[in-house]
């Protein structure tokens, strides 16, 4: 089910709903646009030009119209659904069919648009470890402290500002470089750590938790 949207959208899509469908159509080209690499200003001020409005209510419509087509993408909302939304917002029928096409056709690059405006983090890449036991020092020969150390790799070439691949001249790719964190513990807090560890994700797995990665993923 899609979640409803705010006032504030409904009253940026009322711009909308008064055009008739070939219009419409070019609207959700420019929204495809926008989705892709943006829209330069003159051709909101354009398509203001011809329908008599201001630049920006042409500009909130489309970003409105951007916004209604990637919600109902990240709520997973069948086809059906997304007609049921877009009937109560008051387009006509013929208008509802522009908007269906606009949403199926457009899936993939929908999906890409959520991943470039959600959060992005590092990913694990690798895990090497040792293990570690001091037996004895100057002051005290016989203790056993044990110590693990461990090296973990983390890929962040998606991350905002970090390296890419790049060609090295040669047309070959250049190896990734990966970020490594040294860290350090002892057995118990190990154990501690991967009795948390194992929580959260259990509690990821819950209906609770799926539902609310799907609304901000």
């Amino acid at each position: 089910m899609v979640p409803p949207l705010s006032q504030e959208h409904k009253s940026q899509l009322s711009l909308l709903v008064k055009q008739d469908a070939a219009v419409l159509n070019d609207f959700c080209g420019l929204a495809a646009q926008f989705v892709k690499h943006g829209v330069h200003p003159k051709v909101f001020a354009s398509a203001a030009h011809k329908l008599g409005v201001l630049p920006s209510q042409v500009e909130d419509a489309i970003r409105a119209l951007v916004f209604l087509l990637s919600h109902s993408t990240q709520a997973t909302a069948t086809k059906m659904e997304f007609q049921d939304l877009i009937t109560t917002l008051g387009f006509t029928e013929a208008a509802v069919n522009v908007l269906t096409d606009a949403y199926t056709d457009n899936e993939g690059e929908l999906k890409e648009y959520l991943k470039k405006m959600g959060v992005q983090i590092p990913h694990y890449h690798n895990l090497e470890w040792r293990f570690d036991i001091l037996v004895g020092s100057r002051a005290l020969s016989h203790i056993a402290e044990p110590l693990i150390t461990l090296q973990l790799s983390l890929d962040t070439h998606t991350c905002p500002g970090s390296q890419t691949n790049e060609d090295d001249g040669g047309g070959k790719q250049s190896e990734p470089v990966y970020d490594k964190l040294l860290l350090q513990t002892d057995p118990n807090n190990l154990v501690h750590m991967t009795s948390v560890l194992e929580e959260a994700l259990h509690e990821a797995r819950t209906h609770h938790s799926r539902r609310i990665h799907r609304y901000i993923k």
